[in-house]
């Protein structure tokens, strides 16, 4: 009798073992990264450069996860057969004698002599009994249990179950199992309309690839300063040249009749390598004039500024910033002047400002700009007015109008009506708009008190926060 449990006992667990290892191989291998694998199989992992060939071909990868499925339909049916032919039987007779003394209780309560009942419903109910048991033994131990362990660490049991899965994948091709199979099911798949692909692989959005890398860094796989980087690059395809572009208003400009002297100070008091020159007027931009080939004029007394009047590219501030970039590559320029729908000049635009936009403010001995963004000992926020609205939402996690204006300052000239001043407010919701400083007639500066939130998630990684006065 003990062998016979023994034995019994052997039978199920290795069935559920191996339903257990076809679970875990299956989800390990559609969860595993490919990359890390590929990583793997780079350093020389020899389970690594097995797995990886599977993972890079669809066809190759279905017979994979196909021969998965048709281990684990084989180990639960032979469980299952198992336990009704074996051990059901098993427990027939020792069901029908317990019903068999039972009998005086059960004339007791009106119920006939067991003689002619007791067998069938012994069999009835072993074979309930071992249906039950063997169903959650299988799904706890045969599927919760090794899921829950591949999908927690999908890479290392996709490379251990390598190997058996190699093993049971050549026996199931061998008897023709998988070509029966899933030639049928890539024939309804054809009928359908959507044939096999070659390649297989986790492609994803660019908004995936933000939400990858958000996870990333809640993770603490990448650090603030890499998930500003990475997140700030993506943004580069939603902008526009007049979103990044020095405004007019800004821009230092000469006539094209100044003379090498009078360009010479400008370049040196505006702190600017490279002068836009203009012929009428500042919509009659013309070239500029780089301060190196200026001193080399003035070392050889010439004032001819035709001979180094270099030519700007013309590019309409609806340009997407990827694309401009790819015309200042392309024509190995530095510069960009920007024009509105009449023709008019309305910025400019420099390589600098481009790259800024990714790596943030470029500082150099020659700059004086005031911090993006500063907090004061009362929590309240104060931010240059010429930063974008779009950039404040998603940095801030605030909802402001993105509509009517590019920048802060601008968007509370809007809703102003009129020219702002200082102590000026507007209140957007629970967001009130403070002017701070004014840098005639534009804002400069304006500060907002932030909501008070209940998360705990600490703001401002995305910019540096300097302390203001």
């Amino acid at each position: 009798m003990f062998l016979t449990i023994l034995s019994i006992t052997a039978v199920v667990a290795i069935m559920i073992l191996f339903n257990a290892l076809y679970v875990a191989a299956e989800f390990a291998t559609v969860s595993s990264r490919r990359t890390r694998v590929s990583q793997m199989a780079g350093q020389g992992n020899r389970m690594a450069q097995l797995l990886l060939p599977i993972m890079q071909d669809s066809k190759k990868l279905d017979r994979y996860v196909a021969t998965c499925q048709i281990g684990i339909t084989i180990s639960s049916l032979v469980v299952g057969a198992y336990g009704q032919s074996v051990i059901a039987q098993l427990l027939v007779q020792p069901f029908a004698n317990l019903l068999t003394a039972l009998e005086p209780f059960l004339a007791s309560i009106g119920i006939e002599s067991t003689a002619g009942w007791a067998e069938p419903a012994a069999t009835s109910i072993a074979v309930t009994l071992v249906l039950v048991f063997i169903t959650i033994l299988q799904v706890i131990m045969g599927e919760l249990f090794p899921k829950s362990v591949a999908i927690q660490y999908p890479e290392t049991v996709a490379l251990a179950v390598t190997i058996p899965m190699r093993i049971t994948q050549f026996f199931i091709t061998y008897t023709g199992l998988i070509a029966l199979f899933n030639g049928s099911g890539n024939l309804i798949l054809r009928l359908l309309g959507r044939p096999m692909k070659e390649k297989s692989g986790h492609a994803h959005s660019p908004e995936e690839i933000e939400l990858l890398v958000t996870e990333s860094h809640e993770q603490d796989l990448l650090s603030d300063e890499e998930r500003r980087l990475l997140r700030n690059t993506f943004r580069l395809r939603d902008l526009t040249a007049r979103q990044v572009m020095l405004h007019r208003t800004k821009l230092i400009t000469a006539p094209s009749s100044s003379s090498v002297t009078e360009l010479m100070q400008i370049a040196l008091e505006a702190g600017f390598s490279r002068i836009p020159l203009y012929k009428e007027s500042v919509d009659d931009i013309c070239g500029f004039v780089h301060v190196k080939d200026l001193f080399r004029l003035h070392h050889q007394q010439s004032e001819d500024i035709s001979s180094i009047l270099r030519e700007v590219v013309f590019v309409p501030e609806t340009m997407p910033v990827t694309d401009l970039w790819k015309r200042l590559n392309s024509r190995r320029k530095y510069l960009a002047i920007v024009f509105d729908e009449y023709g008019g000049t309305v910025g400019l635009i420099t390589f600098e400002d481009i790259i800024e936009e990714i790596f943030g403010e470029l500082q150099d001995e020659f700059d004086n700009e005031t911090a993006l963004i500063a907090k004061d000992k009362d929590g309240r926020i104060y931010l240059r007015a010429d930063l974008l609205v779009t950039d404040v939402n998603e940095y801030l996690e605030l909802n402001l109008p993105e509509e009517n204006a590019d920048t802060l300052g601008g968007l509370v000239f809007s809703e102003l009506g009129r020219p702002p001043e200082v102590g000026d407010t507007v209140a957007f919701g629970n967001i009130t708009i403070r002017v701070e400083a004014m840098a005639d007639p534009s804002v400069s500066e304006v500060s907002l008190q932030l909501p008070v939130t209940e998360s705990a998630e600490e703001p401002f990684i995305e910019w540096e926060v300097a302390d203001h006065d």
